[in-house]
């Protein structure tokens, strides 16, 4: 018996101190998966001098189109004098549809990062038409970025060139939007 048991005992540790540990690299990963929904909600939402109505429905993976109504900033204007100083912000009734790709959604929601309410950064292709001082008609290439707090409220700001063409012709002017909303 003792002979047995000094056997076993010099192979187990023969085959201990033998073995090699494979580097992290070359071990098998587990496979983790992370998932992601693209919601499709309506919305309320304010940028200044504006309040529009909204519908973003999910198109495919990572696509949504989103259709808006409601009132648009159209313009500012700042008059000043030696006794007044006054900002002025122009109105008009508008209406729009974008195409929007969550370009990170996947890496935020494997870094563990919330993509709740759309949560993610994107890029848009917006196409509006408003009144105001006669009817524009715009197409903007947009980059932006969507967060969200509490369970209904979203923030995001989008910057682009804004291409366009009112009653003086064609113009090119810059986009910069933050849009403060409501999701239900």
């Amino acid at each position: 018996m003792r002979r047995l048991f000094t056997i076993t005992t010099i192979l187990f540790l023969a085959v201990t101190l033998n073995a090699k540990v494979k580097p992290i690299e070359e071990r098998p990963q587990d496979v983790i998966t992370y998932s992601y929904n693209l919601r499709s909600n309506h919305s309320v939402s304010t940028t200044i001098f504006g309040l529009e109505y909204s519908y973003e429905g999910r198109v495919a993976d990572r696509w949504t189109l989103i259709g808006r109504a409601g009132l648009v900033p159209i313009g500012f204007s700042a008059y000043s004098d030696p006794h007044l100083t006054s900002i002025y912000g122009n109105m008009g009734i508008g209406l729009s549809f974008e195409s929007r790709w969550y370009s990170n959604i996947a890496k935020r929601a494997e870094c563990g990062r919330s993509t709740y309410n759309n949560s993610s950064d994107f890029v848009s292709m917006r196409l509006r038409a408003n009144t105001g001082d006669g009817l524009e008609v715009s197409f903007t290439p947009a980059y932006g970025i969507r967060r969200t707090f509490g369970k209904l409220w979203f923030h995001e700001v989008t910057f682009g060139p804004k291409i366009g063409v009112d009653g003086s012709g064609l113009f090119l002017a810059p986009h910069i939007q933050y849009r403060l909303g409501l999701a239900f």
